[in-house]
């Protein structure tokens, strides 16, 4: 077995930070929380009590952090409980959503944007 033991979060960078928030505490589901005292806006973005989701501003010189300058995230997948409720919930909300279904497997997909472009895919893994 390797070294790494789970993904820990991901971060996103975003000029309205409270918008972001709203949308996966309303849309995915997560909570607010506990947040260090960094120098510009955010939010941690919670599953249970594992910030997953880091929100932040943009750098004071509206520069947002850079990776590697020749490679992008395509998207990011969190697993769901239930399918059908969180088809539903993305219907009651009006979120426009695209599902898939793998072929060959039993895995569905649902894929909405966050409010930055940020694909989600929301899996569900049945037992």
């Amino acid at each position: 077995m390797g070294h790494i033991l789970e993904l820990n979060h991901i971060n996103i960078e975003t000029e309205d930070v409270d918008r972001s928030a709203k949308f996966y505490h309303d849309v995915i589901g997560l909570k607010s929380g506990d947040r260090p005292p960094f120098d510009r806006p955010g939010h941690w973005m919670y599953l249970d009590d594992m910030p997953i989701v880091h929100i932040i501003a943009p750098l004071p010189d509206k520069k947002l952090l850079t990776g590697s300058k020749d490679a992008a995230i395509s998207h990011f997948a969190l697993r769901i409980k239930s399918y059908e409720a969180m088809r539903d919930h993305l219907d009651d909300l009006a979120v426009p959503y695209t599902e898939v279904q793998i072929p060959g497997n039993v895995r569905r997909q649902l894929f909405v944007d966050d409010p930055d472009g940020v694909l989600v895919e929301l899996i569900h893994v049945p037992e």
